[in-house]
């Protein structure tokens, strides 16, 4: 004769389910834990206590436990979707994908796995796979903010800025009060270089979600990004006080520090909570860190890394280019830091160029040491796309939307650099202290450099805004500042580096 399963009393799931989402997560898991004690059979309780350790951050114990609850009931669309999500969060994609479309073969319609599946292939990065079940979620349930909101952030991801921002507000719109697209409207305008209406944004996710660590850590990059450092470190630390695991603020920590000291004890932090190699984001901390003990004296980790299979990294090969010159340039740790040291060297009676000028940031920063500056932009964006690694920044990437600057002292010189400086450059103009070349693009970073050739003279500082650390830096400012040099018989000493903010600094010298 076979045994009828008990059933659980109603009570008891009320009771477990209130305790559940009061998160009441301690007397919740010694309860599910009693009920399953006495209810083997039953899956119910099982259920609840994965989603507890889920809550809880004990990955393994939910899967083992979301497991033994679906070999009770394998039909639980519910279920395997919630394990697709505990298996994502522990980068088991591919195991997530497979528990999410187990989910959909037994319901079809179930909108919430199609949008988790979307999550894993952009995860995979299979952004059209991505796309489709995100619109296949969005097709069952056209009021699904979470997916409007997942496709804005894909497009963010993409370069896709006005498609995504649509999609964001659409989000915005039907869940004013989900927090997560204030932060990628956030993200858009911050790419954009509104840096204000960033701040807005992160501030209104956290008004909502106070303990949102990546809309502290977003609005931080937005501080420093103004030059407001102490705001950007104290939004970074507000992150690690709620999450104390949360790398990127170690990463943007050490981008603040005034010594290598202090720079790498944060990245010191970073490794010690994950320092696996096979992620690009760790090996990167691993590589600067080599830098900066390098800078101390210590050289062994960098010459590790130099017979490592990793050699040809650009991080590395950025390293190179700086250890192997004749002496060891100064190291700063961002833009604002580095520009104080270059404005204390330089003749500070003389104007400063600056070509790129964007949303003016940076200009605006140096007006308030020189006094005078002139302005190169089209305010329209890059003239032509930008390879960086395998990916390009298209044309048109970096505009102002024709918002020309209104700056005392400033004086702006809009169009095409080959359309304006023939014309600019055809007076005589005043000797420059310091020349900002924020053109990215080799072709308008060695037009910029022959043009304003007749500005530089042996006190000159020349700063180079993306000269190393991306993918390609050599094809880039590298390559036409090197150019230049050889064409006009010049050579050069390096008087700066910025590891993080990728810039560095020069003085000419004319070869005899």
């Amino acid at each position: 004769m076979r045994l009828k399963k008990k059933k659980i009393p109603i009570k008891k799931q009320q009771k477990l389910l209130k305790l559940f989402q009061e998160n009441n997560f301690v007397e919740a898991e010694m309860l599910a834990k009693k009920i399953s004690e006495n209810y083997p059979d039953n899956y119910f309780s099982l259920k609840v206590l994965g989603a507890i350790f889920h809550k809880t951050e004990r990955f393994t114990e939910a899967i083992e436990i979301s497991k033994k609850a679906i070999k009770i009931n394998p039909d639980d669309s519910e279920l395997h979707n919630n394990l697709g999500v505990i298996l994502q969060k522990q980068n088991l994609f591919k195991e997530a994908e497979a528990s999410y479309k187990k989910a959909l073969l037994i319901n079809p319609s179930y909108t919430e796995a199609y949008n988790n599946l979307g999550n894993t292939y952009k995860e995979l990065g299979e952004f059209d796979e991505s796309l489709k079940y995100y619109k296949k979620a969005i097709s069952l349930k056209p009021n699904f903010a979470e997916a409007h909101n997942n496709i804005g952030q894909l497009l963010i991801d993409i370069g896709k800025l006005e498609e995504a921002e649509s999609h964001i507000k659409k989000s915005i719109e039907l869940n004013p009060n989900y927090p997560n697209p204030y932060v990628n409207l956030g993200d858009i305008f911050y790419k954009k270089g509104k840096l204000s209406d960033a701040k807005l944004n992160y501030q209104k996710a956290i008004s909502i979600k106070p303990d949102f660590i990546e809309a502290y850590n977003n609005l931080g990059n937005a501080f420093a990004g103004q030059a407001k450092l102490k705001d950007a470190e104290s939004n970074y630390k507000k992150a690690l006080e709620i999450h104390p695991s949360f790398l990127d603020s170690y990463w943007n920590l050490s981008s603040l520090s005034k010594t290598i000291i202090d720079a790498e004890s944060y990245l010191n932090k970073f490794l010690e909570i994950d320092n696996n190699p096979e992620i690009e984001k760790n090996k990167k901390v691993i590589f600067m860190k080599a830098a900066l003990k390098f800078y101390q004296g210590e050289e062994t980790s960098y010459n590790n890394l130099m017979k490592s299979d990793s050699k040809n990294h650009y991080y590395l090969r950025s390293f190179k280019w700086v250890f192997e010159l004749d002496n060891l340039p100064e190291l700063y740790f961002n833009k604002w830091q580095f520009f104080d040291a270059i404005i204390k060297k330089s003749n500070k009676s003389r104007p400063f160029y600056e070509f790129g000028v964007w949303r003016a940031a940076s200009f605006k920063y140096l007006i308030d040491a020189y006094k005078v500056g002139y302005g190169f932009d089209t305010f329209s964006g890059l003239p032509e796309d930008w390879k960086v690694g395998e990916n390009y920044e298209k044309a048109g990437s970096y505009s102002s939307e024709g918002d020309i600057p209104d700056i005392e002292g400033g004086e702006f010189i809009v169009g095409k650099f080959q359309d304006s400086f023939p014309i600019f450059f055809s007076k005589q103009q005043p000797i420059a202290s310091v020349i900002n070349y924020d053109a990215d693009l080799y072709s308008s970073t060695s037009c910029a450099l022959n043009f304003s050739k007749s500005v530089i003279d042996k006190d000159t500082i020349l700063i180079f805004d993306e000269f190393i650390m991306n993918e390609n830096w050599e094809q880039d400012e590298f390559k036409a500042l090197n150019e230049f040099c050889y064409n006009n018989k010049y050579t050069y000493n390096v008087l700066a580096v910025s590891f993080f903010s990728k810039q560095v600094a020069v003085k000419l010298i004319q070869d005899c």
